[in-house]
């Protein structure tokens, strides 16, 4: 039972509501993508529309507050994977090592240049694994890439932000009407994610929120169960 649950572990419940949301505005938003791409590239492109934006349309839709999600992360990440597995294209003849180069370099450049999304990892092996036809297509192929990312923002603006609840991107959530008392300061926990030395998936301010709605949640069991009324 204990190796079930290490392999499974728990996440966070979502509603049946908030599911249904998210996938229709999921589809809703790569719909609007492949329409807009598919009108404003001319007939010739062999693709107009990357296979990886599948990928970034569930985050920014269904993962909206994550920092991989934000639009600089988007673009930037699938900019990134398309120049590098283009270049990588040209280097290297081998597939196998073409990929292995575009995929380092798609890395390290992302995490450096702060706009790490794993979608774009896709998009660096299409121009290698798309044959001479997509090679052929040069610069334009980043064009493309760059088109479905920023339709792909625009889209994610309008759907999050329409969406009750919802805010994106993460700068502009609204800060409570009554702010909770700091637990920790900012640059304390920009320490602490700088000491596990890797890329976590979540802000600073995300921590702080989730650590006092876990202690509220302390204090009004720890009341319930003295038969003391949680107070408001």
């Amino acid at each position: 039972m204990m190796l079930w649950h290490k392999l499974f572990p728990q996440q966070a419940s979502i509603s049946r509501s908030e599911a249904l949301i998210s996938a229709l505005a999921a589809g809703l938003a790569i719909s609007l993508n492949a329409w807009l791409s598919h009108a404003l590239l001319p007939g010739d492109y062999q693709v107009f529309l990357a296979a990886s934006m599948g990928a970034s349309t569930i985050l920014v839709i269904a993962v909206h507050h994550s920092p991989l999600s934000q639009p600089w992360a988007v673009i930037g990440g699938h900019l990134v994977g398309a120049l590098c597995g283009l270049l990588a294209s040209w280097l290297v003849e081998n597939s196998v090592l073409a990929c292995m180069l575009a995929m380092m370099l798609t890395v390290l450049l992302q995490m450096s240049l702060r706009c790490l999304h794993a979608p774009g990892g896709g998009t660096a092996l299409l121009p290698i694994l798309g044959g001479a036809a997509l090679q052929a297509e040069g610069f334009g192929f980043v064009g493309v890439v760059l088109l479905n990312a920023l339709v792909l923002v625009a889209a994610a603006l309008l759907v999050n932000n329409l969406l009750p609840g919802r805010r994106y991107p993460l700068a502009f959530a609204p800060r409570p009407l009554t702010p909770v008392q700091p637990v920790f300061r900012e640059e304390d926990l920009l320490a602490a994610l700088r000491s596990m030395d890797g890329f976590i998936d979540v802000s600073p301010d995300d921590l702080e929120r989730i650590y006092e709605h876990a202690r509220t949640h302390l204090r009004q069991h720890r009341d319930g169960d003295r038969g003391v009324p949680p107070q408001r």
